[in-house]
């Protein structure tokens, strides 16, 4: 019977055309692999005031979030001084800096003039896609397609090649200008008055060795933090080491709490109840990938129950001056649920400024947390798995060292990067940006590189004539 139901529930939703014959019998796996996309533009791009020539672009869900064709742009600086070879293989992506272009065809060809809703051009969905620079892999989102020569091409974000090729890139009229003696540069008043941060909840960018924040958004807003709340949790950890209540070498007895956890839609670890794991592993799987069993199972351990380790964190809080706003209901970042009637589901919450002056603490005081979170993977030996870091800026933006990421559907995408950095006179700092509330890892990901790309700018402008 309910086959029937089914059935005849399926031939409705067919006739009225809410679902296609081929996905009614199979599923529509090419819509969930491809993307045939409606939004495609040509791009004049002048090199230097030369002629212009001719960039693909793709926009991807909304007009003006252009992907460009790297085929297209490492054709139009061939011979320039910022000039770069490519080969885009079996899906791989791999540039050369400081190199001639080999053509393969197709390259400047713009897409039809006859472009409309039937035009037929389809990539590989949204995705990080294998990408090497000089041999350096990157983690940045991007599009797999065919140029007009069908020839493998790369799709990459606009604002992410000018950052990764060091581009003075400007948009101006509906041109790419392009001059090769320039660098790339964040211009924080244009940004500001581009509106840049309206779709975050906030953020903060600074100099957390001399205090110095460089520019914030909405800096003293509270809002959800996700499982950036894990530095908080590694701080007390630290803090209980130094006091001898625990010991880096004691073994953990996982608990049916964090065995339930782990087995969760949001495990990440599987830990099962009554087995034994060093303090250093869990620190490690609770700040690498992420993993909110191991941070359960070390607040246990070290406070006798999560209530009581959340008591901890929230003293520190108040002892480091943080604002009242700081509220913490796990060790972990989660969303919970209120034991009640009218049942609430409730979040860490902080302030950007708050994040901000933690990170400082922690960097001044522990130090040390960079030796992990510096880490792109690591092993964890009693549990045998190999376990790889949630953040891409370790990829993409040299000297980077942590610190955290933080996703659920109410703080959305946060992170809180750290970056080490030389002054003009050679002294070492520590930059942090911080935000949260991107709405996708693109975001999360551009928009972090861009806040800590604009504090590093700001710290070499210092003590200059």
């Amino acid at each position: 019977m309910k086959r029937l139901l089914c059935l005849i529930l399926t031939l409705l939703l067919w006739i009225s055309g809410s679902i296609s014959p081929a996905s009614a019998a199979a599923g529509d796996t090419a819509s969930e692999n491809h993307v045939k996309h409606r939004m495609l533009e040509n791009i004049p791009l002048i090199v230097d005031n030369g002629a212009p020539k001719i960039i693909r672009a793709l926009h991807y869900s909304y007009a003006n979030n252009r992907y460009l064709s790297l085929r297209d742009l490492a054709s139009a600086l061939d011979g320039s001084p910022r000039q770069f070879d490519l080969t885009v293989s079996d899906g791989l992506t791999d540039i050369t800096t400081q190199k001639g272009y080999t053509p393969v065809g197709g390259e400047n060809t713009p897409f039809p003039d006859t472009m409309g809703e039937d035009y037929p051009y389809e990539t590989e969905s949204l995705a990080i896609k294998p990408l090497t620079l000089d041999g350096r892999e990157l983690k940045y989102y991007g599009f797999l397609g065919r140029n007009a020569a069908d020839r493998e091409d790369c799709f990459l974000n606009l604002t992410d090649l000018a950052m990764q090729l060091d581009l003075s890139l400007q948009l101006s009229d509906g041109n790419l200008i392009l001059d090769t003696a320039g660098h790339f540069t964040v211009d924080q008043q244009a940004l500001d008055e581009d509106r840049f941060y309206f779709e975050l909840h906030s953020a903060i960018a600074g100099d957390i060795s001399t205090g110095e924040i460089f520019d914030s958004w909405e800096p003293d807003l509270s809002v959800p933090i996700a499982s950036t709340t894990k530095l908080m949790t590694y701080i007390i950890i630290k803090d209980l080491l130094a006091q001898g209540v625990i010991s880096p070498e004691d073994n953990v007895m996982i608990t049916r709490e964090a065995d339930i956890m782990s087995h969760s839609d949001d495990g990440e670890i599987d830990l099962e109840t009554g087995e034994e794991v060093p303090v250093n592993e869990l620190i490690y799987g609770m700040l690498i990938p992420s993993s909110d069993e191991c941070a359960l199972a070390l607040a246990i351990h070290a406070a006798g129950s999560e209530t009581a380790f959340i008591r901890m964190m929230q003293k520190k809080a108040e002892d480091l001056g943080l604002s009242d706003k700081v509220r913490f209901f796990n060790c972990h970042g989660l969303p919970v649920y209120t034991d009640n009637m009218y049942t609430t589901k409730i979040q860490n919450r902080m302030t950007a400024n708050d994040m901000f002056l933690l990170v400082r603490y922690l960097m001044e005081t522990y130090p040390e947390i960079t030796g992990i979170t510096s880490r792109k993977t690591a092993y964890l030996k009693t549990l045998d798995i190999t376990v790889r870091n949630t953040n891409a800026l370790l990829y993409n933006v040299p000297g980077v060292i942590g610190l955290k990421t933080g996703t659920t559907d109410m703080a959305r995408n946060c992170l809180v990067a750290l970056m080490e950095a030389e002054d003009s006179k050679g002294k070492q700092h520590y930059l942090v940006a911080v935000q949260f509330g991107a709405e996708d890892e693109t975001v999360r990901t551009s928009v972090t590189e861009e806040l800590i790309r604009y504090a590093k700018q700001r710290l070499m402008m210092q003590d200059r004539p």
